[in-house]
């Protein structure tokens, strides 16, 4: 599949002198500096969750964001390389950003409009005004089968298809030198 992406240029050098690259911790922990902690344990739970689906080294455990040839997600960044790779079926995975949306922000991803007001009722009938402490302060500590459901909701992330298709993205854990196009 033809995917896009926009990287640091030293992501394009590493494939040319080593043929291979991955996301190491410390380039996490550079770019989210103060928040690292935050989106490396959600890269780790993403990674988790593809081992389901794809088979992933023990050793990789942050992805490669990806464009799918055909939408439009990839934002614009500073110096960053534009790239364009012909990755083979099992060597990526289609995510859902919105999922993604409601990770980063520590939310339930609903099934649908009444699984929302479900969730939402169930917040109010236990006194919870925010919705995001069941994992980012102490309600999960109280509700831990609340905790659980939020957690959970975020497997979709690879299973439900997205009403907007530029809200397909895709993921791998390694870039090849040979995958990459002109």
């Amino acid at each position: 599949m033809i995917f896009y992406t926009r990287q640091d240029p030293g992501v394009l050098l590493e494939l040319k002198s080593n043929g291979v690259y991955s996301v190491k911790e410390e380039y996490v922990r550079q770019k989210y500096t103060t928040i690292t902690e935050h989106y490396a344990a959600l890269y780790r739970r993403l990674t988790l969750l593809a081992r389901r689906y794809i088979n992933i080294p023990d050793n990789l455990l942050y992805p490669v964001w990806l464009s799918p040839e055909g939408t439009d997600t990839i934002p614009e960044t500073g110096d960053a390389v534009f790239l364009k790779f012909d990755i083979p079926d099992g060597s990526y995975i289609l995510a859902n950003n919105e999922v993604w949306d409601y990770m980063i922000n520590h939310l339930y991803y609903p099934s649908d409009e009444a699984d929302e007001i479900a969730h939402e009722s169930e917040l109010a009938r236990y006194g919870i005004s925010s919705p995001t402490s069941l994992i980012s302060g102490n309600a999960g500590n109280f509700y831990p089968l609340l905790r659980q459901k939020v957690i959970k909701s975020w497997e979709k992330i690879y299973t439900v298809t997205p009403s907007d298709p530029n809200m397909i993205v895709g993921l791998c854990w390694e870039l090849r030198r040979e995958w990459l196009m002109d």
